[in-house]
């Protein structure tokens, strides 16, 4: 303790140096002992008077405050020490208090602020010629872009600021920028690079009894073993450096030390384990957003890897909300941090002689007119197509609408654009996109505009001087989309569904006005490459439809689909030899709907694929069941020509049966008449005989039957339609048969090596007149009704236990 006496002022300020090198070294080890520390060394400067001290210490203040979480305080603080430093011309101190100042504004999300501050501090230090100074500053700055992962620029910084500090010999400086410069050769997939300095940091650190850089540096270390595979080094660094950060309360290492020893122990086999270990990083993590990120996404991972999928798809979807605002903050920081440059910029610039003041500001304000041109222009426009954007476009219709002068609206959609990115990649359907849009302007003229609204959606603004006008530039634009595209070594031809909406007959505003367009659109989606006008007549049924189509894409995740099941029998004994399924769904306003009312709007709106994909999975499920007790039962299934596009359709078919433990001949899959006609819409059937599959042809009788193409197909079964078996017998009204027709496909099929299955048997008679025809199988009301699976399960019971007696 201090005497009454302070004549002694040079032993005074000796203590209060000391007491406040020992706080600055306890930054590092313990921030309490530090700031008790600084505390004492402030109380002294002022009796001695010593303010140089005495600023230092409300410094080292700061920095402990900062260190706490408490960045009110620290800011505070940090502005009362600058304002001390430069009073007492400090040129040192005073950058180091910015440079503290800078860090606390980062840690708050202040980017723009703490880049002001760190080049303010580094221009400082660098007129002082202070390059303890410029070691601090570089390195700051260096993490600065670390926090906006731009990881080369901050390694640039760190080097730099690693050569002053081992110069000037401080080692708490050096040990700081180590660490932050093995992050960067770690983030850059540099990984013995930085666990080799680590490996340097981690005993200098020891050495010096720098703690809290101790436990980072092992966390660091862990994560370097875990990417180079030493997973046994790996967990052992995890273990201390979790140990140690409990004891410092480090809790933002002990998130990240917890979350890496979770990964180790996830691959090492050790699944509940490191469940326990991340939901602890989760738990440490609280507010700090990064770390919850990183223990969001491998709780998500290890549950996932345990079979808690319902739980791991939770924590998944929080995990993309939080890196979705994570990523949006680092563009938003970003942002800040090139307009503190810019303000940096602009004060140098006041710094310099007049004239070479006035070169370089004419210089930096063409340089930030250019980006804010820049800026300007991508707000505006699509980033792939160059057109407007669903932003601009709107404003230019708002002011078009405003000058109360006639105009029309086209909304554009490109039909099948699913199937080029799924059977072609994504960069052709890029590419494809961007041939689109240059089409679409070559078709309009000067005062017209085109923009892109998303995915394969464009709509165009239409000045018009007659109404005529709207409807031919429609059908140019269509007459252009339709000619042949080369793309990816091969030719495309699109077409496209155009909506028209005009003003002020379907709309007065740009809401209802791009609404009507877009119904209108959704109108010639039904026949597909074709022009449709709004009219309001069809707005209510086109809003159903709509309605309908969105109910649609929700109710296989709702599970509102079920599979019904028709048995098709033998025609002499009526043995069930096959089911096939049909699906229904289960609509939660509409009750029970047949496919007819929803598998066309399926097909229109590519949710043919999914709905097919779910339909193969269930039937190839519940025939694998079936087959315990009837193991030569098969299922047929509906397949729609589109599918058949799909190139790997195929290899699907082939691993739902393996999955299934199903033989190849245990399914058939149903396709038209007509759809067989078309052999290169329907893809390489080569695919499917390869594997042992083949095709029924179904609704057999009621097209232009190629008999020749059913040769170069693996058709197996032809199903006669139920209106050529309904005409079967003769009426009053209807007084020739079918029979003869019948007879035909029959004897054809036999001498083919088919079998016949007729289809819609209501009547004894029809049955009894197709088994003297020779028909194989039969399926029909009289044979049994579609039904549910338990309801189907109960009728193969019920048959193969007794002969079967239609009249029961």
């Amino acid at each position: 303790m201090l005497g009454d006496s302070y004549d002694n002022l040079p032993a005074l300020q000796d203590q209060v140096d000391a007491l406040n090198n020992e706080a600055e070294n306890a930054l590092s080890s313990s921030i309490e002992q530090a700031m008790a520390q600084a505390l004492e060394a402030s109380r002294r400067a002022q009796l001695a008077p010593y303010p140089a001290g005495a600023a230092r210490a409300q410094m080292l203040m700061g920095y402990a405050w900062m260190l706490r979480g408490e960045f009110r305080q620290a800011i505070t603080t940090f502005e009362d020490s600058i304002d001390q430093a430069t009073r007492l011309h400090l040129p040192a101190l005073a950058a180091r208090s910015l440079n503290g100042l800078a860090v606390t504004h980062a840690r708050m999300g202040h980017y723009g602020q703490a880049a002001e501050y760190h080049f303010r501090a580094l221009q400082i230090v660098q007129m002082s010629e202070d390059s303890v100074g410029q070691a601090r500053s570089l390195n700051n700055i260096g993490n600065l872009y670390m926090d906006l992962r731009e990881h080369d620029q901050a390694l640039k910084y760190h080097s730099e600021a690693l050569l002053l500090a081992s110069r000037a010999q401080v080692p708490a400086l050096v040990s700081v920028i180590s660490i932050n410069m093995a992050i960067d050769y770690h983030d850059l997939g540099r990984f013995e690079e930085a666990l080799a300095l680590n490996h340097t940091s981690l005993a200098q650190a020891r050495q010096a009894g720098f703690r809290h850089h101790e436990c980072l540096i092992l966390t660091n270390m862990a994560a370097n073993c875990f990417q180079l595979g030493d997973l046994d080094a790996a967990l052992s660094y995890a273990q201390d450096s979790i140990g140690l950060s409990e004891e410092l309360g480090e809790r933002e290492n002990l998130s990240e030390a917890l979350t890496t020893r979770g990964q180790i122990l996830m691959r090492l086999g050790q699944l509940p384990e490191a469940e326990h270990s991340v939901r602890q990083a989760l738990e440490a993590a609280q507010a700090l957003k990064k770390r919850r990120v990183a223990a969001l996404s491998e709780l998500s991972k290890v549950l996932e890897a345990q079979g808690a999928f319902e739980a791991a798809l939770g924590y998944a979807r929080e995990y993309e909300q939080e890196v979705g605002e994570l990523n949006a903050d680092i563009q938003r920081h970003k942002t800040q941090v090139l307009s503190a440059q810019l303000k940096v910029e602009r004060f140098e610039y006041q710094a310099t002689q007049e004239q070479l003041r006035a070169d370089e500001l004419a210089q930096a304000n063409a340089a930030l007119q250019q980006a804010q041109a820049r800026l300007a222009y991508q707000a505006q426009h699509d980033p792939l197509t160059g057109l407007l954007n669903r932003t601009a476009f709107e404003a230019a219709l708002h002011d078009a609408l405003s000058s109360q002068k006639p105009v029309g609206v086209l909304f554009i959609d490109l039909d099948h654009f699913k199937q080029v990115n799924d059977t072609l990649g994504h960069p052709v359907g890029d590419a494809l996109l961007v041939q689109v849009a240059q089409r679409l302007v070559s078709c309009i003229r000067e005062e017209d505009l085109v923009a892109r609204q998303g995915g394969d959606e464009f709509t165009v603004l239409l000045s018009l001087h007659t109404y005529d006008e709207a409807e031919l530039v429609a059908t140019r634009i269509l007459d252009t989309l339709s000619l042949p595209l080369y793309l990816a070594g091969r030719q495309l031809i699109l077409t496209a569904s155009i909506g028209l909406a005009l003003a002020p007959q379907d709309g007065t505003d740009v809401t209802t006005l791009q609404k009507n367009a877009d119904l209108a659109m959704y109108l010639a989606k039904k026949e597909r490459g074709n022009v449709q006008r709004f009219q309001s007549a069809l707005s209510e049924a086109a809003i159903r439809r709509l309605n309908l189509e969105q109910d649609l894409r929700q109710a296989l995740p709702n599970g509102e689909l079920e599979l019904y099941y028709q048995p098709v029998v033998t025609s002499g004994a009526q043995q069930p030899v096959a089911v096939e399924a049909l699906i229904r769904w289960n609509h939660p306003a509409m009750g029970l709907l047949p496919p007819d009312q929803f598998i066309p709007l399926a097909e229109e709106n590519d949710l043919i694929f999914s709905l097919g994909a779910w339909v193969l999975q269930e039937a190839c499920r519940q025939l694998s069941v079936w087959r315990r007790f009837w193991p030569e039962l098969r299922v047929s299934i509906n397949v729609s020509s589109r599918q058949f596009t799909q190139t790997d359709f195929a290899s699907s078919v082939v691993q739902a049966l393996a999955a299934h433990h199903l033989p190849a001949s245990a399914l058939e899959l149903e396709v038209t008449e007509t759809a067989t006609l078309d052999t290169e819409s329907l893809g390489d059937y080569a695919a499917l005989m390869a594997a042992g599959l083949q095709l029924a042809v179904d609704d057999f009788g009621t097209g232009y039957s190629s008999i020749v193409r059913l040769f170069e197909l693996p058709v197996g079964i032809l199903k006669i339609d139920r209106s050529l078996v309904a005409a079967l017998i003769p009426s009053q009204d209807r007084r020739r048969s079918t029979l003869p027709l019948i007879r035909s496909f029959v004897t054809y099929a036999r001498e083919s090596g088919l079998q016949v299955t007729a289809e819609g048997v209501e009547t004894q008679e029809q049955l009894e007149v197709l088994k003297q025809a020779g028909c194989d199988l039969i399926q029909g009301f009289l044979i049994a009704r579609p039904a549910s699976a338990a309801q189907t399960e109960r009728w193969l019971r019920q048959t193969t236990e007794r002969e079967y007696d239609p009249q029961a």
